[in-house]
C-alpha cells in the first residue's frame, strides 16, 4: 500500500472537498438543532451541578449545599451519606468527572429527542 502524500494537490483537494462536505452537512437546519440542543443541555446541566455549592476546599457558604447541610444535619453530618460523599468526591476532584458523564447522557437524551421531533425540518 502506497504511503498517502499529504502535500500532493490531489490529496489536498479531497481534503478541501471532505471539508467542504462536513460543512455542507452541518449546516442543515436539523442537524444544527440537535447539535446546539446537545451543546445547551450539557452546560446547563454542567452549570447546575457546579452551582450546588460542593467544592474543592469544601461547602461554599451561602450556596444550596450549605443551606441544606444547615436545615438538615445542623453540625452533625452523617459520614458516609450521601451529603458527605458529594463532599469528599468534590474535595477530591473526581465530583466533575462525574457530573460530566451525567450531563453527557442527559444532553444526548435531549439531542435524541429533538431529533426525533423533527425541530428544525
Amino acid at each position: 500500500m502506497a504511503p498517502i502524500l499529504l502535500y500532493s494537490s490531489d490529496s489536498l483537494q479531497g481534503l478541501i472537498h471532505l471539508f467542504d462536505t462536513i460543512l455542507e452537512w452541518l449546516s442543515q437546519p436539523h442537524i444544527l438543532a440537535v447539535i446546539l440542543a446537545w451543546a445547551i443541555t450539557f452546560t446547563a446541566v454542567c452549570t447546575l451541578i457546579l452551582c450546588l455549592g460542593f467544592g474543592p476546599v469544601g461547602i461554599g457558604a451561602g450556596t444550596v449545599a450549605a443551606v441544606f447541610q444547615s436545615w438538615m444535619y445542623g453540625a452533625f453530618t452523617p459520614a458516609g451519606g450521601i451529603f458527605a460523599t458529594l463532599t469528599s468526591m468534590a474535595m477530591l476532584g473526581t465530583l466533575m468527572p462525574a457530573a460530566s458523564i451525567l450531563a453527557a447522557v442527559v444532553a444526548t437524551g435531549a439531542a435524541i429527542a429533538v431529533w426525533a421531533l423533527g425541530v428544525g425540518r
